[in-house]
């Protein structure tokens, strides 16, 4: 998980790389390497390259550069964003020797259409996962359009196939990050029911993926095995579903209909004109919707890692605003100066069924900030939460 996580970071593009290399590098390296880049590839290649209609192109020769393959080695990209249509790439690689399918985030109005679009709709299980019980799984429809335009693209990629029959141990890694933490927590069931992918090594790595299955077809066994979610601290995208946010909203309106103090009751009555009738008429409202959701909430798949860094050694003083932390974001306004180190925890689905309001809950959903954790991650304190 800790080397295909690169796979994830790159899909992020230009944007990652300037990240890392400053904005100045964008243009005098990168924009040398998209001639390089396309020089290595066939017609072949570019024909399943898609791009969108404004793209300045940076983000392939980010994406080949920053993950460390050769640009002959990509398969197919989608670098055209919309609605339910994310940017990803399929590649080769030839260290592990396996066929990396990396989705980028959310980084467009689009994505962010397409993550809210949570209506409930079914997919069928692969044949493999069914059981007499579970037939079928739900997520949301935005997702779904998402796993059916990938797959489809896989399913119409000749070079794709040519490399699976050549390599016939090669494995399918999907990876991502955020919004493509939840397509690559699906993308597994959708191509196990493709005939290619059937009798293949199917492997998912998602980082910060939001709650995407019920928890029946979250705690399959083969499912533990197939799919290796990471969460990072207080990241709140890993407790962002409709069932938590209605439960979020219930408790908030509870607390402030419960509320004695005069100005907090004031506030609330006259944020409706019919003052303390209505106060009530919203949270009875918001007790329905939370309710109608607790049915059966969706939770995040697999095996799930919990990532939480801890100092390990005081050296005096105070770093104050800055970041020189080997990995860890700074909590607070002050954070202390010392040794860190990330452990990971084994966690359950259930220990992400409600949303945690902390100061870093955003800054630690960031690609920097799991990169940082993985950088510094023993994997010999593995251990039960």
């Amino acid at each position: 998980a800790k080397y295909f996580f690169k796979f994830a970071t790159a899909a992020c593009g230009w944007p990652i790389y300037a990240a890392h290399k400053g904005f100045a590098s964008v243009c005098c390296n990168l924009g040398c390497k998209i001639s390089r880049c396309c020089q290595g590839m066939d017609a072949e290649q570019e024909e399943h390259i898609r791009y969108h209609s404004c793209c300045c192109r940076l983000s392939l020769p980010a994406f080949v550069n920053y993950a460390g393959i050769a640009p002959e080695d990509v398969i197919l990209a989608n670098i055209s964003t919309d609605i339910d249509q994310v940017v990803y790439y399929v590649c080769f690689d030839r260290k592990t020797r396996s066929v990396v399918i990396a989705v980028r985030g959310t980084l467009s109005a689009q994505d962010m259409i397409t993550d809210s679009r949570q209506s409930y709709t079914s997919f069928p299980l692969p044949p493999s996962l069914q059981s007499e019980e579970c037939k079928e799984g739900t997520c949301g429809v935005g997702f779904k359009l998402v796993c059916d335009r990938i797959v489809e693209d896989i399913l119409n990629c000749p070079r794709l196939h040519r490399i699976l029959d050549s390599e016939k141990d090669a494995s399918i890694v999907v990876t991502g990050h955020s919004l493509g933490g939840a397509i690559s927590s699906l993308l597994p069931f959708f191509l196990l029911n493709q005939p290619p992918f059937q009798n293949r090594k199917v492997l998912a790595y998602p980082m910060a993926p939001p709650p995407t299955v019920p928890r029946a077809i979250a705690n399959i066994p083969r499912v533990r095995k197939m799919i290796t979610s990471f969460v990072y601290q207080d990241d709140v995208v890993p407790r962002l579903s409709v069932h938590n946010l209605s439960k979020l909203r219930f408790q908030i309106v509870h607390e402030l209909s419960r509320a004695r103090g005069r100005s907090v009751r004031t506030l609330m009555n006259e944020g409706f004109k019919e003052g303390s009738d209505q106060v009530d008429a919203v949270e009875s409202k918001a007790l329905i919707d939370y309710d109608s959701r607790n049915e059966d909430p969706l939770h995040i798949a697999g095996t799930i890692f919990h990532m939480k860094t801890e100092l390990t050694a005081m050296c005096g003083g105070a770093c104050v605003g800055c970041y020189q932390l080997c990995c860890c974001p700074m909590r607070g306004m002050v954070a202390p100066r010392g040794t860190y180190r990330t452990i990971c925890y084994k966690a359950t689905s259930d220990s992400f069924q409600e949303v945690i309001i902390a100061a870093q809950m955003t800054h630690e959903h960031l690609p920097s900030s799991y990169e940082r954790a993985f950088q510094d991650l023993l994997v010999e304190d593995i251990s039960s939460l």
